[in-house]
This record gives C-alpha cells, sequence and structure tokens, in this order.
C-alpha cells in the first residue's frame, strides 16, 4: 500500500520530542526590577541603622565620662556633670547657638529639652550650684542629680533639633520668669 519510498522515509522519522521546560535564566525584566528594589531597601536600612549608631556614639562617651564621675566621687562633679553635657550637646545641636548660652539659657534648654526627666531642684542646682561649695550639696541630691543627668544624655540622641525657645529667651532678657 504505501510504496517503498514512503515506507523509507516514514523509517528515517524519529519519535515525537517534548520540547525543554522553561528556564528561569535569564530572568524577565519584572525580576530584575524586584531584585533591585529590594537591594536598595536593604542598603538603606543598614545605612540608617550605621548612622544611628554613629549618633549615638557622642551620648555613649558621655554616659561612660559620667559613670567614671559618679564612681569617684570627686568634689568637682557638679561642674564635670555640667561641662560633660555641654560637651555633649554640641554634637547634637549647632554649635554657633548652644555655645554662646549663658548659664540661665542653658538650664532653660535643658528644661525643654528633658521637662519630663529634670526636677526643679535639680536645674536650679545646675543653675546656681556651680558657684557653690561643692561639700554643701546634699548626697542623696547628688545620686539624684546624676541620674537625672544620666537620663538627659540617654535620650539627647533621639531629640531631632534644638528646641524653639525664643519665648523663654525673649521673657528672661525682660526680666520675667522663665519656666523653668
Amino acid at each position: 500500500m504505501a510504496n517503498p519510498q514512503q515506507t523509507q522515509l516514514l523509517e528515517q522519522l524519529r519519535d515525537i520530542h517534548l520540547p525543554d521546560g522553561v528556564s528561569w535564566w535569564p530572568l524577565a525584566i519584572g525580576w530584575w526590577v524586584v531584585i533591585a528594589i529590594l537591594v536598595a531597601v536593604i542598603v538603606l536600612l543598614i545605612a540608617k541603622a550605621i548612622l544611628k549608631q554613629r549618633r549615638k556614639r557622642f551620648a555613649r562617651y558621655a554616659l561612660i565620662e559620667l559613670e567614671h564621675i559618679k564612681q569617684e566621687g570627686q568634689s568637682d562633679w557638679l561642674m564635670q556633670t555640667h561641662n560633660i553635657m555641654r560637651r555633649a550637646s554640641l554634637c547634637y545641636f549647632p554649635k554657633s547657638q548652644v555655645a554662646v548660652m549663658d548659664n540661665k539659657h542653658w538650664v532653660i534648654l535643658l528644661y525643654q529639652t528633658g521637662s519630663n526627666i529634670w526636677s526643679q531642684q535639680s536645674l536650679q542646682l545646675l543653675e546656681e550650684g556651680v558657684y557653690r561649695n561643692p561639700d554643701s550639696i546634699d548626697v542623696s541630691h547628688r545620686a539624684q542629680f546624676l541620674a537625672e543627668a544620666r537620663s538627659w544624655l540617654e535620650q539627647l540622641p533621639e531629640l531631632k533639633q534644638l528646641p524653639a525657645f525664643t519665648e523663654s529667651l525673649s521673657v528672661a532678657k525682660q526680666g520675667g520668669t522663665a519656666n523653668v
């Protein structure tokens, strides 16, 4: 029925082969976009964590110095604590504003950046105690003041900017009382 030429051609045919499966490589453009977004997010998170650690670095150094003062029990502890807090604030706030503050404005800044931390007695001690005999300061108040200074230094890196306290400064310059 089939002629010999057709039979010979049919014998040369091979069985049906299925095509190879779809390869995952090279990736489609959509996958490249997803990978690029993931890499960018990871890089940004790592950079943010590094910057946060760097920002906290100065406060950590100040806390170490404060702990050293607490353990030594030197007579000039109040002045040293005052200097540590000033130096730390210079690292977080504009130097042109913090460096020129007198003691009264410094206390106002401390109150406004940590009103829930400082007691009235500690702020008054900081404003006036620098000029007093350190031996006249009660030991219990010393511990309270150092604890409040520690709390203030711990929250210092979280502050984003120097608070606007121009009203308090203008009231103080006019001879009024500031909210301290």
